[in-house]
């Protein structure tokens, strides 16, 4: 199984609304909770009618508009930026941690939303990053002794490929950041 992560950008109004209902959560990233399992009584005597409605959602899902995958990138960055597998200053391990938890733990940790001034912060640190930095930082044997969730090749032309298309991502990202930051909005980062 992957461990993937996502980025969101959010309304200040959709981080109080989050604030005051963190299981709403799951309705705001678009979450659908699985079909439960037939159970032994269902079994024997049948399931019950069920309205075929779906229930509402409490809010309006992110728009991918709104929406930044990093998919299985994130470990990697997070080293580069970093320089360790887990945790870091902030706000160089922001892919990991700082900000604030908002509902259910999903097997990854719950999402952790960064407010304005967070978002803030992480889009100046991104904006302080270069392809050499990224490239210096980009070092085999070093991201395989460390455990990070990443195959980083040797070889001296795939692992330059690795390295450009990582730092397009970067880019990626702080421009993400970069527009969050500039409309005074805040962030959820979810690994699942």
């Amino acid at each position: 199984m992957s461990m993937l992560c996502t980025v969101y950008r959010i309304s200040v109004e959709q981080a109080a609304k989050l604030r005051e209902s963190p299981d709403t959560v799951d309705d705001l990233l678009g979450y659908k909770m699985p079909t439960p399992k037939a159970g032994i009584l269902t079994k024997i005597f049948g399931e019950r009618t069920r309205s075929t409605e779906s229930p509402e959602r409490s809010v309006d899902p992110i728009t991918s508009a709104d929406t930044f995958e990093l998919d299985q990138a994130w470990h990697i960055l997070h080293f580069l930026f970093s320089g360790g597998p887990a945790e870091g200053d902030w706000p160089a391990s922001f892919l990991v941690c700082g900000g604030e938890h908002i509902g259910p733990d999903h097997g990854y940790g719950p999402v952790r939303l960064l407010a304005p001034d967070l978002a803030g912060e992480v889009a100046r640190f991104l904006g302080t990053r270069s392809l050499q930095s990224l490239e210096d930082a980009y070092v085999p044997d070093r991201i395989d002794a460390a455990g990070i969730y990443w195959q980083a090749s040797t070889q001296p032309e795939l692992r330059e490929q690795q390295v450009y298309e990582l730092w397009s991502v970067v880019e990626g990202l702080r421009t993400f950041f970069e527009q969050t930051s500039g409309r005074g909005g805040a962030v959820l980062i979810s690994i699942f």
